[in-house]
């Protein structure tokens, strides 16, 4: 069946780099992907097929074979874009200012697409009693969107899921894969700082915050990874810090915005127990108030041993056992993917899409694209990991 399957993907591999290009001049930032909603509607119209919208019209959920299966498997691709301004000189660049797909969502929807066209195809002459659920996610660079598609039902009926993401890193041909922990457990941190403001030349009149906010961040900087079992990677960045407008003038308030980034719930409590004992001490020397906030949090994915040994397995039969890396370390990056393998056995493949002249450039840079032959590889990667699925 998957010879069926790669030659239909062949067919339209020309197609599925238009479509890619499109998405890719016209991307939309989190939550606001209707119009690419209606773009992925629209090609799924001329496959004759019906689809469901998301949550808040953004996003598609399409079901392929038996309309009573057996089993079914989800495949998931994401849709959005993030705010950076495409630098690349290409034709194709982001039409929009400031957004871009820099982290290859354009790519993943084009290869769910190109599943969903040749499967439809195939099942249309077999028959199959088992089904497929295409699931086109808005939302993931804010986590947002897998919790809205779960809480939906999205998963109803369905007994496994698998998705992919493109990985500079890796030449185009050859996938890393990986079982257990894939990605971090992520958590945002917010930290409000409150002094009392006043003039810049009198600045023991006030309480500083910017000067408070300073030695914040120095201290978790040099005192926190003193703090933690070394053999717990984590990664704590601070990557926003807000407060003041003019120079004669010191602030009320200073916001300080980061994110932390665990493999282990030993570290992560670590981490939380030495940022907020650090808030102590800093607010004790400089009279500040300082309130720190762990938020938004994403799970970190976890890869089932058996469904992926089945997508290694299948893999290597399409491409050779010499081109399916296993992936020796967790990435300390997140992916809201981690919703649905927290719900499911679940399976995660790196696609390389790096090729001799384009797509060595790291995710969330300007400059990042693809070499566009991942593109119905990509397809027939996910096509054969589904249907190994079923033949086992």
């Amino acid at each position: 069946m998957i010879t069926s399957v790669s030659q239909i993907i062949d067919e339209h591999s020309e197609s599925m780099i238009q479509i890619r290009r499109y998405l890719h001049q016209h991307p939309e930032l989190s939550g606001s992907e209707f119009k690419t909603t209606k773009f992925l509607a629209q090609k799924l119209e001329k496959m004759d097929l019906t689809y469901r919208l998301g949550p808040e019209d953004r996003g598609l959920i399409v079901d392929l074979g038996n309309p009573n299966p057996n089993r079914r498997l989800a495949i998931r691709a994401d849709i959005d874009a993030i705010p950076v301004q495409d630098s690349k000189d290409v034709e194709y660049r982001s039409q929009v200012e400031s957004v871009m797909h820099a982290c290859g969502h354009d790519a993943h929807s084009t290869i769910l697409l190109g599943v969903v066209n040749s499967l439809q195809q195939v099942f249309e002459k077999t028959k199959p009693e088992y089904g497929v659920r295409a699931i086109f996610q808005p939302e993931e660079e804010t986590a947002l969107g897998a919790k809205r598609m779960i809480e939906s039902g999205v998963l109803d009926g369905v007994d496994a899921i698998i998705g992919a993401h493109v990985d500079p890193k890796r030449r185009v041909g050859t996938v890393g894969i990986r079982s257990g922990v894939v990605t971090a457990h992520c958590t945002e941190v917010h930290v409000e700082i409150i002094g009392r403001g006043g003039h810049a030349a009198r600045p023991h009149e006030t309480i500083d915050p910017i000067a408070a906010a300073v030695q914040f961040i120095s201290a978790c900087n040099a005192l926190v990874p003193r703090s933690v079992n070394a053999l717990h990677p984590f990664v704590l960045s601070f990557t926003c810090i807000n407060g003041g407008e003019r120079s004669n003038v010191i602030p009320d308030k200073v916001i300080v915005k980061g994110t932390l980034r665990t493999l282990t719930e030993d570290a992560r409590v670590r981490v939380f127990e030495r940022v907020n004992k650090i808030a102590e001490g800093i607010a004790t020397m400089t009279e500040a108030q300082i309130k720190v906030d762990f938020g938004l949090i994403v799970p970190s994915v976890i890869a089932d041993a058996d469904m992926t040994t089945l997508a290694r397995r299948s893999c290597e039969k399409l491409l050779g056992h010499e081109k399916v890396a296993e992936i020796q370390q967790a990435s300390m990056g997140g992916e809201d993917f981690a919703f649905y393998s927290n719900n499911l056995p679940a399976a995660f493949v790196r696609l390389g899409s790096a090729g001799p002249n384009t797509g060595s450039l790291p995710l969330h840079n300007s400059g990042f694209d693809i070499d566009e032959t991942v593109l119905p590889l990509g397809a027939k990667i996910m096509s054969a990991i589904a249907l190994e699925y079923f033949e086992n």
